[in-house]
């Protein structure tokens, strides 16, 4: 397949890297220095101390490329507008790989013909510009949202164990199910300023753990059949040493996904029926603007 890969980050980096060992591929990444880097050097991912290199074309978005067979949005929730989608044609199917379920009505709303959401296990962390840690094998979980499967079903048939995707029926209880994980794991790691593990290992983040699930759960009780506390108790456990996404750009001063992973269960539920989870909200919000006035 011709892919187009929008965003240049860890997650559009991983995915460029494995992807473009056996398609064509493209990153469209907004600084030129990243674009002439990429040119460069390729995509180089660094897996259990190995080195792969993959060598990727690079563009600006405005110069989109309106051949490919499969576009990737792989940019953070926030940066999902529609000056995204100017150039890209209504036929060319689209995969959406955002944290939270900021995105589900846009996935409902736009007007292409293909559209497919998925829920990335993978860690990931950027190097340079073009180089990509990959801390965490996992998959790729990836739903049709609507339209034709046939660029689902090429993403099935890829054969890396280091890299594989599995089908899921139902978009909107993986998206759910991904949800349950980062709404719990990435907010108390970025507050308390820990690695997953500790907050699996210490009785006192367990604790927050166990009644933010139970939060969760009063909201979707459908999805106590699909995703447990141990479930994500476990999660932490097996990427241990990992340091979350949001704890990684609290650190920098970024911008968080917080409004994408928890802004609209606060927005849309009373605080008294969800107050660990609007406290969480409230203190990330309240590091995120600290980190902007440093």
């Amino acid at each position: 397949m011709d892919i187009g890969i929008i965003g240049a980050g860890a997650v559009g980096l991983l995915f460029a890297g494995y992807l473009g060992k056996r398609h064509n591929v493209t990153v469209y990444a907004r600084r030129k220095e990243q674009r002439e880097q990429l040119e460069a050097y390729g995509v180089t991912v660094w897996r259990e101390g190995r080195r792969g290199q993959t060598d990727v074309q690079a563009k600006s978005l405005s110069a989109f490329d309106s051949r490919h067979d499969l576009v990737i949005l792989a940019v953070k929730g926030y940066d999902l507008d529609e000056s995204l989608f100017i150039t890209v044609p209504t036929e060319t199917p689209l995969l959406f790989l955002q944290n939270g379920i900021g995105h589900m009505d846009l996935l409902k709303t736009l007007p292409y013909d293909t559209v497919m959401a998925a829920s990335v296990e993978h860690g990931a962390l950027k190097e340079n510009e073009h180089t990509v840690l990959h801390k965490g094998v996992g998959a790729t979980n990836i739903a049709l949202v609507r339209g034709a499967s046939g660029p689902l079903q090429r993403l099935l048939e890829e054969k890396d164990a280091a890299f594989p995707f599995v089908k899921e029926d139902d978009y909107e209880a993986m998206l759910l199910r991904k949800l349950f994980i980062n709404a719990i794991i990435n907010p108390l790691t970025a507050i308390a300023g820990c690695v997953n593990g500790e907050v699996a290992s210490n009785p006192y983040y367990s604790a927050l753990i166990e009644q933010a699930y139970g939060e969760l759960l009063h909201l979707h009780p459908h999805m106590e059949e699909m995703i447990s506390l141990e479930d994500i108790k476990r999660v932490c456990m097996n990427t241990a040493q990992n340091r979350s996404s949001m704890l990684k750009d609290v650190e920098n001063g970024r911008m968080t996904e917080i409004e994408s992973i928890l802004g609209e269960l606060v927005r849309k539920t009373s605080p008294r029926d969800i107050p660990v989870m609007n406290t969480l909200y409230l203190l990330v919000k309240g590091k995120e603007s600290a980190g902007r006035m440093t």
